[in-house]
This record gives C-alpha cells, structure tokens and sequence, in this order.
C-alpha cells in the first residue's frame, strides 16, 4: 500500500512539473510574439514604407522618392513607374 501511494504521489509531482514547466514556455512565447507585434505595429522592422518612383522631372519646390536609393529628393517630381520602398 504505501509503494502505491509512494508510486503515486511520484507521478503525480512529475506530471504536476511538467505541466507547470508548459505553461511557463507557453507566457514565454506568448510574450515573445506580442513583442513582434509591438515592434511591427511601431515601425521597428526596418523604417516607413513610402511611394517611389523610377524617374522624376524638374519642379521647384517638389519633392519625391528614389526608388534606386529610397531616398528622398529635393526640387523635383517623380515620374515613370510607382513602386514602394523602405526608407531607415
């Protein structure tokens, strides 16, 4: 009888530990992914996703993104073919 209840109360903490051991791995993770989440919804992969453009044309006062460079040019317009890009 006590080998029983010994066998038992054995079992039992072991099972108990490992389902403990579960659900802390399962916060981690949920924590881990709400991360992301976050770090997504707040730009943090990498900047802005703009509009750029392959060609531009002189227009004072303008401005527009090449897409070659994704950066920001001054004093013209774009033209030609749209796309989007990521600027940092």
């Amino acid at each position: 009888m006590k080998k029983k209840m010994l066998f038992g109360f054995t079992f039992l903490s072991i099972v108990g530990i490992f389902g403990f051991n579960n659900v802390l791995n399962e916060k981690e993770y949920n924590e881990l992914a709400l991360e992301n989440i976050e770090a997504l919804a707040n730009g943090e992969s990498g900047g802005n996703t703009v509009d750029c453009y392959s060609n531009s044309e002189s227009k004072r006062g303008a401005s527009y993104y090449d897409c070659g460079t994704c950066s920001r040019q001054f004093n013209s317009k774009g033209t030609g073919n749209m796309r989007q890009c990521t600027v940092n």
